[in-house]
Parts: C-alpha cells; structure tokens; sequence
C-alpha cells in the first residue's frame, strides 16, 4: 500500500486536496511511532495478512508541527489507511462523507458504479499506540453504527493502530 495514492484523485468521496492532508497525517503517526516508509502492517478481521506500507512524504519539522495534535493527526491518519485498505480488499470506494450522528464516517458505493448509489457503510478509528486496546475499540464501533442499521446495508469498522502498525477490518 502506498499512502500517496489516495491522492490520485480516483476516489468520489475525498477531493486530492483533503487526500493530501489525510497521507500527511498517515506519514506523522507512523513516524512518530519510530517507522519508516516499508514497514509492515498486521492485517485481522476480514483480511487476515501482512501489508508493506510505503511513502514518499517527508517528515519534517514543518509536518510534524502541522500535525502537532496528535489526536486529530491519528484520527485523519486512520482514515488515510483504512479507505485504502477498504478500496484495495472490498467491492467498494469511498463515494461521500455521512452527517453527523449516523454511527459512521463514510458512504461507500461499488467500485464500478460508485455514484449512483449508497452501497455500505465505514466507520474508522485510529488508535496512536496501543494495540491491546483494539479488540475493545473495534466493538465499541461496532455497536457505534446500529444507530443507521435500518438502512439494512452492510457495515465496515476498521481501526488502524499505529504503533505495531495493525488494521483489524470487520464486516457487520
């Protein structure tokens, strides 16, 4: 996987520049947790691999003091990985953010016909470092999107830990 692509401007929901601002934030979170660019990631849930995570971004003193709040920098970083990871191992891209309230962040459509229709949902959560901590999280979001279950459609949470670095994705 490598971070700049969710740049490349092929997903509906997300503009280049808010991508931008997304990989920015993936590049901070995982450097300040000691890694470099090739790292593997642990996969769970649904897709149970390993996954070489690679960048360009250059962590520097100017990234590191526009991510500086590390809550939002792992919250945007979390999103960063897990859209990807959703677009390269499910049916589905991200086609628009959801409202407030819903118990998710993203619509997501079918790959070959994206726009024209609300096809699942994704909920995402980033922890910075603690990896013991994501089985809890994972069914706290899980519980978090029955607040949209009767949209009938099916529900992705995916929670991204930066410091092993793990993605746990699961299917409700």
């Amino acid at each position: 996987m490598v971070i700049e692509d969710i740049t490349n401007g092929f997903i509906p929901g997300i503009t280049e520049a808010k991508a931008q601002y997304l990989s920015e934030c993936a590049v901070s979170c995982l450097e300040r947790q000691g890694h470099s660019s090739g790292i593997h990631m642990t996969c769970g849930g649904l897709v149970n691999t390993s996954e070489v995570i690679e960048w360009s971004i250059p962590f520097n003193d100017q990234l590191r003091r526009s991510t500086d709040d590390l809550q939002e920098a792992t919250e945007h970083g979390a999103e960063c990985i897990s859209v990807l990871f959703v677009i390269e191992h499910t049916p589905y891209t991200v086609v628009r953010r959801s409202k407030k309230k819903t118990g998710f962040d993203y619509w997501l459509g079918k790959k070959e016909d994206p726009l024209f229709q609300d096809a699942a949902r994704l909920e995402i959560s980033g922890i910075l470092d603690n990896d013991k901590i994501i089985e809890s999280r994972k069914k706290q979001k899980i519980k978090q999107t029955d607040q949209s279950d009767d949209t009938a459609l099916p529900a992705y949470v995916s929670i991204v830990e930066f410091g092993t670095p793990a993605i746990e994705l699961e299917k409700k």
